[in-house]
């Protein structure tokens, strides 16, 4: 008798263990499989209950109680905090109006991945009914694909885990670039299978290191304007901490996690975060396209001496790497006092994995000895480029460059602002209103500095001042290129043609006095004050325009086009018109 109760007893725990491992699976009912979606798993029997995971349909579930829960009062459990945001494409779980009453939903008690909850009965099917309605071969049970990408992340196998906690057991390993199921996502971790010859592992990876795939996975900044930047926010909100502030021609990969209106989770090398793409700051699909389909690339600077490449920012006690001087690196963010980099040479030292790190921009150039310099183009439509003492629009101005004129570089900043050199004679211009260029392929303005001609032998000097060392002389009706105004001197280059050297610092340039060369009227007029206030700003060069505005006394105009009625200017404010030539002072 004693054997018969004993065989009952594992009979009754063997009916039980059945029962609770019932499998349904999760069918969200996507009309586009381009765009799945994701069923929540709740805390409690509640819309309102704190949101513990999502999957996606195929995503296999075990009941834990076979009669549906019928849906609880919203009351939030006290214990857990709500997920981030909102699920973007979350299905089954219908907020309600105020003042409507929620509509009842029942819930199934399930478990998954080892984390038990609740999920609304009506997206749960069984494997008949997938069969029935998807086919028996069908894509249903493959989940979302996805890939393992650890690209930045110094390392080319990552472990899949038992749990979302790194103290977990080890399952399996993954490699980069090898293809996985995404089953759903717990927090920051993705729930993921891989099919082996052994069969099917399931487990938790790292939701940072799993990817799109295809068409879907790569994109790139493109913002439209050569100083708007994308910034890259730890959580999505505009409040929230910056990890990066990306240029254009960054490539990033598209990740997956909660959603939240059109906040995208991105990765650009190793470092994750949350983008918004508004109309000025825009991720570009680069899809399955060569790279060069996107007009923009990365700044590329260089080692001013041995410099250290960090994983994590300033941690030396992290992976890291040494690259030599002179070394070129693509410069994809900026954060704080550190610029992200991509290394085109690789570097040695401790590690030889990761190509992506963090490094001081005091350790970086664009111009570093005689044989790599860095070259900018002034590039601003029409518009003379205004050059300040410091690196503020409010500090003093030094002169102005001529459109099309091109000019050395000596420091990149994380300002709005590049540090220039006019020989002797340093300053600081605008990264907006400037064209970069680090190769000798690099596409050029279409404008040119105009040119003027020496009236009498003339000495060329590094500064503008008689006191400066003379860099060279320019015989008499020598044809030159008017490259900036800078008080009663004028910049230019006597090299017989308008662009510099990317590799080399062969031309002849220096400052002149304005009395020593005959030079068009519209280099010399850069720059004008008006010597009234309140002066009409009209809509064309004529007492008939329209008045669009006025001008005060003091304001700094930048002249466009000079004659001797009316002048054509833009205010600090952007808007340009005619002025009378007679009410302005030209500097």
């Amino acid at each position: 008798m004693r054997k018969i109760g004993m065989i009952l007893i594992l009979l009754m725990v063997c009916f039980t263990l059945n029962a609770a491992a019932e499998s349904l699976y999760v069918d969200n009912l996507e009309s586009d499989k381009s765009d799945l979606m994701r069923l929540n798993m709740r805390s409690q029997p509640s819309s309102s209950g704190a949101v513990l995971g999502s999957f996606y349909t195929g995503a296999e579930v075990h009941v834990l109680k076979e009669e549906p829960v019928p849906a609880a009062q919203p009351t939030p459990s006290p214990q857990l905090e709500p997920a981030e945001g909102t699920v973007e494409g979350e299905t089954g779980e219908v907020t309600p109006e105020p003042g409507k009453p929620e509509e009842q939903v029942d819930f199934v008690h399930v478990e998954i991945g080892g984390i038990q909850g609740y999920m609304a009965q009506k997206f749960l099917i069984t494997r008949e009914e997938a069969a029935a309605r998807y086919g028996e071969n069908g894509w249903f049970g493959q989940c979302r694909p996805a890939e393992a990408d650890l690209t930045g992340m110094w390392s080319d196998n990552i472990n899949l885990m038992s749990g979302t906690d790194n103290t977990a057991v080890i399952v399996g390993t993954v490699a980069t670039g090898e293809s996985v199921h995404m089953v759903g996502i717990i927090g920051n971790w993705a729930y993921v299978f891989k099919d082996t010859n052994q069969g099917r592992v399931y487990g938790f990876l790292p939701i940072d290191v799993v990817t799109e795939t295809g068409s879907l996975k790569n994109y790139v900044v493109s913002t439209g304007s050569s100083d708007a930047r994308m910034i890259l926010y730890e959580i999505p909100n505009q409040k929230g901490k910056m990890s990066l502030s990306l240029g254009n021609g960054t490539n990033c990969v598209m990740l997956f996690g909660r959603g939240e209106g059109l906040w995208r989770r991105v990765r650009v090398g190793g470092v994750s975060g949350w983008v918004y793409p508004t109309k000025k700051n825009t991720l570009v699909s680069l899809g399955l396209a060569s790279r060069s389909t996107i007009p923009y690339y990365p700044l590329v600077m260089e080692t001013k001496g041995d410099s250290i490449l960090y994983s994590v920012k300033g941690d030396r006690s992290k992976p890291y790497m040494t690259l030599g001087g002179q070394m070129k690196v693509e410069v994809l963010g900026e954060s704080q006092g550190y610029v992200y980099v991509r290394t085109l040479i690789g570097g040695s030292g401790a590690y030889n994995k990761g190509d992506y790190g963090y490094m001081s921009i005091s350790d970086l150039t664009l111009s570093v000895s005689k044989s790599s310099v860095g070259v900018m183009q002034a590039d601003d439509d029409d518009m003379p480029v205004v050059v300040y003492y410091g690196p503020d629009k409010g500090s003093a101005m030094l002169g102005a460059l001529c459109g099309g004129a091109q000019v050395r570089l000596i420091d990149y900043t994380q300002t709005e602002f590049v540090r220039i050199s006019l020989n002797d004679l340093t300053g600081y211009v605008e990264k907006k209103s400037v064209r970069l260029l680090t190769q000798a392929t690099d596409p050029l303005s279409s404008r040119i500095p105009q040119r003027g001609t020496a009236k009498a032998e003339t000495i060329l000097y590094s500064e503008p001042s008689g006191k400066g060392a003379e860099v060279g002389t320019v015989a008499a009706g020598t044809r030159i290129y008017m490259l900036g105004k800078f008080g009663d001197w004028m910049f230019v280059n006597a090299s017989g043609t308008p662009n510099l050297e990317i590799s080399s610092q062969n031309e002849m340039t220096g400052f002149v006095r304005m009395t020593d060369i005959s030079a068009p009227a519209s280099t010399i007029h850069l720059i004008a004050f008006v010597k009234t206030d309140k002066v009409n700003l009209r809509s064309i060069g004529d007492k008939t325009g329209n008045i669009i505005g006025h001008v005060r006394l003091g304001e700094r105009l930048r002249v466009t086009d000079y004659g001797n009625q009316w002048t054509c200017v833009v205010t600090p404010e952007g808007k340009r018109g005619y002025i009378m030539t007679e009410y302005l002072d030209f500097q």
